[in-house]
């Protein structure tokens, strides 16, 4: 199926205008202009508690000391948080100007420039969550495992968040100048960026009242947060893109109707209408149990329930109570696009579209009873008494059925839609382009005055652009995606296949990945029939990269469900041979000695490289062997050199010898101690 229309997504970073919290429900929705002028709103996806304290200090601390990321982050450039070789022990630093408070949630929203840092890929990693816990079966049948050990899927979604091989730890200063650990147990942290690998927010409760002081390289005194990379390995180093203060994921899609409250649905309750469960928040989300008098479609039984997901669901607007000898009334929001005339394929235009799909719902008012109608691709398998109905996402049309193939609305049923627009692809606003609290009904109804919200802020902001905002998918389009889903491969079939799923493996990141058949790790010269030995690379550490023991188990865990049954996987590293140089090299007139040597060093540790090293410069290849008439070459074209006078190739615990040094299947070249005497 071609895909509707996509609105586009972003972050809002607030800063407030009081001295005290605000706490904004999530749906509120802001707006901005986009290049022509046109209004484009966006709202809010979490709740969210808007702090006075600013971040005004961004450092790290490694084995090298501190380093200031502050003022690269204000010019919103790319940073390593923990650096472009992370190691256990370094320490994120971030200072604020207040103390945060302990009676709300803090929030920090952190954007990576890694494009599998997305909600796609957080996806991806509860899917597969979902599906390695299916495996697990009770104990008798082929594949079990241990009950103990098996999570609900509600603690397996959490799981996923964790990341296969890092662990961290955040912590504040207190007023005693030590720090006091966030237990995520508590509820003191909730750190959704999966240790830095995905996009997201990190809510913080502090726990005590937070200690100033200065630190590192930072003169000022500031609130300070710290993030502490305790152990494990990254399979790249994090590269933050955005750090936003108050941070809140924002959608570009909001409900209708979107300008005049006149246009919501309307009900009235009857005076002596029965009324139970307690009364909504106006601009939440109920379930509505509703029974109307047919007679005048005033509402004489109303029940506020969240316990039948069953029920119609509404935005309840405005609400007021009937009385014994007054009438009330129920605003929903919802718009009435008219009623039914009866006849087969009916069409009804909805008054804003673009529309987000899943967003939509329909409903007809016949007799006593809202009936809640089904969306559908098309009418093939409907039936007669199937409320079914096709929807032109991009036009905003909806058609019925034709009596055979769907019901038919009867003649003079209203006809109720509730759904949210959107505008696609022209939703993709420019950084800092949405700025103002939307004076909408949904705000209205939500927030109260929004003009006296408005006045709390000093600054609202979308300090990354929109993005994801797209036009329904075409025909040819979505044919053409099609051909590429069959031809991408689902099985491991080939050495191929099992090296393009690899690198699909949800929430690692490869490098480089080898697949070889018929060998086994251990026993590199003996055929192995059946077996598929994957040699995979990540991007760290930076001289040898390997994988660690959690990235082999997810590699491994997302192929075995791919193989070919009979066939065995074993996911394993390289092995690493250091060799070294010793040569004799003589130098052009007039050129610096120390510095050729540095210059001949530095090529070899390059070509060495298993990322950028090799004959090709794209990563020394598996189970290469280093040829010394290579190995001169590399030194005979580094600039400066007239000539090579001797060359001798040194692998580890060896003496030095003249002929090339051998590798085994599995082994990757890392550059020793060279040894350069240059005449």
């Amino acid at each position: 199926m071609p895909r509707p229309p996509r609105p586009a997504d972003t972050v809002l970073s607030f800063a407030t205008a009081q001295d005290f919290d605000r706490r904004l429900p999530a749906t509120v929705e802001f707006s901005g202009m986009d290049p022509f002028g046109h209004e484009t709103r966006f709202r809010t996806l979490e709740p969210i508690t808007i702090v006075p304290a600013r971040l005004r200090a961004v450092q790290f601390h490694d084995e090298k000391g501190f380093h200031d990321l502050t003022d690269h982050l204000l010019r919103r450039e790319l940073v390593y948080p923990f650096g472009s070789n992370p190691k256990p022990g370094t320490t994120l630093y971030l200072g604020f100007d207040r103390a945060l408070p302990s009676c709300a949630p803090v929030s920090l929203f952190f954007t990576f420039s890694n494009s599998r840092s997305g909600e796609e890929e957080r996806l991806r990693l509860i899917r597969e969550a979902k599906a390695q816990q299916e495996l697990c079966r009770p104990s008798g049948s082929l594949m079990t495992c241990q009950e103990k050990r098996r999570p609900s899927l509600e603690q397996e979604n959490s799981r996923t968040l964790a990341h296969h091989s890092v662990r961290t730890v955040w912590e504040f200063l207190t007023t005693a100048g030590s720090w006091k650990t966030l237990d995520p147990t508590e509820r003191q942290v909730k750190d959704e960026t999966r240790n830095f690998t995905l996009n997201g927010r990190v809510l913080f409760k502090i726990s005590e009242e937070m200690g100033k002081k200065s630190i590192g390289s930072v003169p000022e005194e500031w609130y300070y947060l710290r993030f502490r990379f305790v152990s494990g390995t990254y399979d790249a180093p994090p590269q933050l893109a955005n750090l936003a203060m108050n941070g809140v994921r924002v959608e570009q899609a909001v409900p209708v109707p979107m300008t005049d409250l006149t246009g919501a649905v309307t009900w009235t309750i009857a005076k002596n209408a029965i009324v139970k469960g307690p009364a909504p928040t106006p601009g939440k989300l109920t379930h509505l149990k509703l029974q109307f008098d047919p007679q005048n479609q005033e509402i004489v039984q109303l029940t506020f329930t969240d316990d039948d997901k069953r029920l119609p669901r509404f935005t309840v607007l405005e609400y007021r109570e009937a009385s014994g000898t007054a009438t009330g009334h129920l605003r929903v929001e919802a718009i009435q696009l008219g009623y039914g005339d009866g006849r087969p394929y009916q069409e009804l235009a909805l008054p804003e579209a673009p529309v987000q799909q899943s967003s939509f719902q329909l409903f007809t008012l016949e007799g006593e009873k809202l009936y809640i109608w089904q969306l559908r691709a098309d009418f093939d398998a409907s039936k007669r008494s199937d409320r079914h109905l096709l929807l032109d996402s991009t036009q905003g049309i909806v058609m019925f059925g034709d009596g055979e193939k769907g019901h038919v609305p009867p003649t003079n049923t209203p006809v109720y839609a509730a759904y949210r627009a959107t505008r696609a692809e022209a939703g993709n606003l420019g950084v800092d382009k949405i700025k103002e609290l939307t004076n909408s009904p949904h705000n209205r109804a939500l927030l109260g005055s929004v003009d006296d919200v408005k006045k709390q802020f000093a600054s609202i902001a979308n300090p990354i652009a929109a993005q994801g905002g797209a036009a329904a998918e075409t025909l040819p389009h979505a044919i053409g995606r099609a051909i590429e889903l069959v031809e991408a491969p689902q099985r491991a079939v080939t050495l191929q296949d099992y090296e393009t799923l690899a690198e699909e493996t949800p929430g690692v990141q490869l490098a480089r990945v080898s697949a070889r058949a018929n060998l086994h790790p251990s026993f590199p010269c003996f055929k192995a029939p059946g077996l598929i030995t994957l040699l995979v690379l990540p991007y760290l550490p930076v001289d040898r990269p390997m994988p660690s023991q959690g990235l082999l188990q997810a590699v491994r865990a997302y192929l075995t469900r791919r193989r070919v049954i009979g066939t065995r996987v074993e996911v394993v590293g390289p092995t690493y041979l250091e060799v070294a140089v010793q040569a004799k090299v003589q130098a052009c007139v007039g050129v610096n000695k120390t510095e050729l040597q540095q210059r001949i060093v530095d090529a070899l540790n390059r070509f060495f490289h298993p990322l950028q090293g090799g004959p090709d410069g794209v990563g020394w290849p598996f189970g290469r062997d280093v040829y010394r008439s290579e190995v001169l070459q590399v030194i005979d074209e580094t600039v400066g050199v007239d000539h090579v006078l001797s060359l001798e190739l040194i692998p580890e615990g060896k003496e030095p010898q003249c002929g090339n040094v051998c590798l085994g299947p599995l082994g990757l070249v890392a550059a020793g101690q060279h040894q350069i005497e240059v005449l």
